[in-house]
């Protein structure tokens, strides 16, 4: 127990535990984990499969459900594997969102699949079936089919019946007209409220709905629901009948995650969550980028070559420039993971420390590997001092990765700690002492191997 209470004490720096969960006390435990369910959900990745396990245990089926929609995706299948054979799962499951579900059997096997959608109604597994179908990224991929559907004819009496009836949806902000399943228009519910009983809902609905083809992309529906202003997004298929409803909250992560992934590739790095990420997870998502800033380091300098320059430019010249664009990437890199970090809460304080160390390792990592190709494209390149040129090229790639580490991470956390922003403050000073600190580790290895002699 006392491993579970450590790392929940420390998950967030703004969650604290009561003298009676610090005492031990089990009931004070789980009440202090159902009051924090999200915040646990969201730093899971802390735990170690013990502790993950334990937790577990101490959920019961309505807290596991929300549990359970509350993870990354990533990690939903371990907490399924769990699950297996536990006697709450088929309440567990009842307690979920169509939506939620299929997204969490589309990161399963298909067996695995059927084995978890046995344990609903017929009638619910089908649904769900046909949610898994669309890629998770488009709109049908987003959409929840727990939404309220209308004929035209029905009066505000009888819609007003019918919410009483479905009792829990998704969203009853907006209230869809239909005919069989073709949409026809919408309403608020504040006009429902202002109408009249007996009132019939195709006099007051609006019939020029902004809907959405359930393939397009998700960005797609963060874009018009943003534009629009709107709560929920009708999704409709090549006949516009209403498959689902995309409702504000989906969107919202949607946005965010998309954000996110524009950041990353920007700053050379395909890792959505590089912080959640193992080091050697990291090292393989921005080494290919790494190896393109290497390859074209060396590509000016054959370039040179074949014009005859280098016989005009030094050859310290030749390859200074490979050596700061290699150590502005893993700056910019490790810059960007800081910075998307602070802004979606993924870095906390307590996780600094760690996050650092990690991007640290990370580029030691990479600019051993980076070095290696550079000491061959040296030898291959350079016919004046191949090996001498050799070793200045990979001790100062990996010590300035060492170097690009540090500062592409210490730079924004001290910009957060001083209450300035750091996506604004970190790039210019990253880039200024990158070059400075770049040319001083080139132009000192040179020196010191005696090249300028």
């Amino acid at each position: 127990m006392s491993e579970l209470l450590r790392l929940i004490e420390t998950t967030k720096s703004e969650l604290q535990l009561t003298n009676a969960v610090l005492a031990g006390s089990t009931g004070a435990v789980s009440e202090f984990i159902a009051e924090n369910l999200i915040e646990i959900a969201d730093n899971i990745s802390e735990f170690d499969d013990g502790e993950k396990s334990e937790l577990l245990q101490r959920l019961d089926a309505e807290q596991l459900a929300d549990f359970l929609e509350e993870l990354d995706e990533s990690e939903q299948p371990f907490f399924l594997d769990l699950l297996k054979g536990d006697a709450r799962l088929p309440e567990v499951m009842s307690e979920m969102k169509d939506d939620d579900i299929a997204d969490i059997v589309d990161e399963v096997s298909e067996q695995e699949r059927e084995q978890l959608l046995e344990n609903l109604p017929k009638e619910r597994a089908e649904i769900i079936r046909e949610l898994a179908k669309y890629a998770p990224d488009t709109a049908g991929g987003l959409m929840t089919t727990e939404f309220l559907a209308v004929e035209k004819n029905a009066t505000v009496r009888e819609v007003k019946d019918k919410i009483r009836e479905q009792g829990d949806l998704e969203s009853i902000n907006n209230i869809f007209v239909t005919h069989g399943e073709r949409l026809l228009g919408v309403f608020s519910v504040r006009e429902l409220i202002l109408a009249e009983n007996s009132d019939e809902v195709g006099g007051f609905m609006e019939s020029d709905v902004i809907s959405i083809d359930a393939d397009e992309d998700a960005e797609e529906c963060y874009r018009i629901m943003e534009t629009y202003h709107l709560s929920s997004l009708p999704v409709v298929d090549q006949y516009h009948d209403l498959l689902g409803i995309v409702t504000f909250d989906d969107v919202l992560t949607v946005g965010e995650e998309e954000a996110s992934e524009d950041v990353f590739k920007m700053a050379g790095s395909a890792d959505l969550h590089p912080t959640r990420d193992t080091v050697l997870g990291r090292v393989r998502k921005r080494i290919p980028w790494l190896l393109v800033s290497v390859v074209g380091g060396f590509g000016a300098a054959f370039v040179m070559g074949l014009f005859g320059l280098d016989r005009v430019v030094s050859e310290i010249t030749m390859f200074l420039p490979l050596i700061l664009m290699l150590g502005g990437n893993i700056a910019t890199q490790s810059s960007a993971t800081m910075v998307r970090g602070f802004a979606t809460g993924e870095v906390d304080a307590e996780r600094i420390s760690k996050v650092i160390g990690g991007e640290v390792l990370v580029g030691l990592i990479v600019g051993g590997i980076c070095s290696l190709l550079g000491c061959i494209l040296v030898y291959l390149i350079d016919q004046r001092n191949s090996i001498g040129m050799a070793a200045v090229v990979l001790s100062s790639v990996v010590s300035l990765s060492l170097l690009a580490s540090l500062l592409g991470t210490l730079i924004p956390t001290a910009c957060q700690r001083l209450k300035v922003d750091p996506a604004i403050s970190a790039g210019p000073f990253i880039t200024m002492l990158i070059d400075m600190t770049g040319s001083a580790v080139y132009l000192g290895f040179y020196i010191a191997y005696g090249l300028n002699k």
